[in-house]
């Protein structure tokens, strides 16, 4: 007998006991709140909320000591068995409409994963040349290349005059005759700060994951709240890139 999950609409700040079926659309990396704990963002979507509406996703946080608990244990795009998370009211500057809840993993929560293939997790990363020219394309992509070039952070401000900070990176791959540009815009540009600064020293092979197409001085790759990059990537594709630019 399959279980009976609760969908996420029906999760409030009145539900003691319950067991759902999520799937993992977005995770941010660590933020350090000003005066406050580190905290992580996900996004979740369940199938009931997929098929109703698919832009309607509940929002759950892990904060500080749990971060290094859960990093590995909740990832991009994986399906998970969720029971008995604390459900509270979201951050008025969170949701993203009236009376929202998130769902907050502590000791009490159970997670059981329903996804156990680590190849359908981990970076599904494109050759530049594969990768659709399309603004408007929101499936998010991962990808692997050698760092040519990285500018300095500059300030770009909306039609409402709000400042965002963007940085971007040149890389190249074995697939793609001249350099790609990925945009790094403000929370995640920050988070990567340091390691952005050491890259100018040598021709570096990174992987970006969790890349969206946007319209910026032509079209570019873009982070959201979910793009990580990861220094020293592993696996075939990495080391085949990595003997390329050797050669």
């Amino acid at each position: 007998m399959k279980p009976e999950y609760k969908p996420l609409k029906e999760l409030n700040d009145k539900t003691l006991k319950h067991k759902t079926k999520v799937k993992v659309i977005h995770k941010s990396s660590p933020q350090q709140s000003p005066n406050k704990p580190r905290y992580q963002r996900l996004l979740l979507k369940d199938d009931e909320v997929h098929i109703l509406n698919a832009g309607i996703h509940n929002e759950r946080s892990i904060f500080d000591s749990d971060i290094e608990k859960y990093a590995e244990a909740l990832e991009r795009n994986g399906e998970y068995e969720l029971s008995n998370a604390m459900i509270s009211a979201a951050p008025p500057q969170h949701a993203s409409r009236p009376n929202e809840y998130s769902i907050i993993i502590n000791a009490r929560a159970q997670i059981s994963p329903l996804i156990t293939d680590a190849t359908a997790l981990g970076p599904q990363y494109q050759a530049f040349a594969t990768i659709p020219r399309d603004a408007f394309n929101t499936k998010l992509i991962d990808i692997l290349g050698v760092v040519i070039y990285v500018t300095a952070p500059k300030a770009i401000y909306t039609s409402q005059g709000i400042e965002d900070s963007v940085r971007e990176i040149y890389l190249t791959d074995h697939s793609y005759d001249r350099q790609f540009t990925v945009s790094l815009w403000n929370d995640v540009l920050r988070t990567h700060e340091e390691t952005l600064n050491s890259w100018p020293d040598s021709f570096n092979v990174v992987g970006v994951l969790a890349l969206t197409g946007r319209s910026y001085k032509g079209f570019t790759l873009s982070s959201i709240m979910s793009t990580r990059i990861i220094t020293n990537p592993e696996g075939e594709k990495a080391d085949a890139l990595k003997a390329w630019y050797v050669r």
